[in-house]
């Protein structure tokens, strides 16, 4: 494995989008050519928080059944993107998950609440509590595309087990998905970006 890490060229913003979504679009092919498209949970890993520690890459992490499509095309294909946006939410009220720093391990009370539930918890609507404070707020307009390689994990191993954790530390509420009885493990290895904001600006890193 090479010791070249395109993610040491990314910028901070980049990063700390792929940190903090909750969720990512991953787009996988058959080895037809056919496109599939779904939403998911995952955890980022940078290359200091990876399995095996002489691998100098980072990866996205996600859990996926063996019988769904996109797992299928993984197998046949996997070469793959993902879809990171912000949405155009505000930076301190959009819907973010914890980061590997942040998490608390899966069983023990979150120690950090949502700015939704935080700021008027008796308010019946939490999106026009939302809608109310955005006029104060921070607002984003970015989308990064990720090409990846993506590599299942033997069920069971060590390795799985390890990044089982990692996924239900950060997604707390995906533990059916992640500790499913027919689920695999898949990491992408993240191998170049492709960034757009508001204004049609396009950086690309690799």
């Amino acid at each position: 494995m090479s010791d070249t890490n395109c993610t040491k060229k990314f910028p901070e913003h980049l990063i700390q989008l792929i940190k903090t979504s909750k969720y990512v679009h991953l787009a996988t092919a058959s080895r037809d050519c056919i496109p599939s498209v779904s939403l998911m949970n995952y955890t980022y890993v940078p290359a200091d928080k990876t399995f095996q520690k002489e691998d100098h890459s980072d990866y996205i992490i996600f859990a996926t059944f063996d019988n769904t499509e996109k797992y299928i095309n993984i197998l046949a294909n996997p070469v793959v993107s993902l879809l990171f946006h912000d949405w155009i939410t505000a930076n301190s009220l959009s819907v973010k998950k914890r980061t590997l720093s942040q998490a608390s391990t899966p069983r023990e009370p979150a120690t950090q609440s949502s700015p939704l539930t935080d700021s008027t918890p008796q308010h019946p609507s939490k999106l026009l509590n939302l809608l109310q404070q955005m006029n104060q707020a921070e607002l984003n307009e970015m989308s990064a595309t990720i090409r990846g390689h993506a590599i299942p994990i033997e069920r069971d191993s060590e390795e799985s087990n390890y990044y089982k954790n990692l996924l239900l530390k950060t997604n707390p509420d995906a533990e059916v998905f992640i500790l499913g009885k027919n689920t695999m493990i898949v990491k992408v290895r993240i191998e170049s970006a492709k960034v757009t904001d508001s204004e049609n600006n396009t950086s690309i890193y690799k």
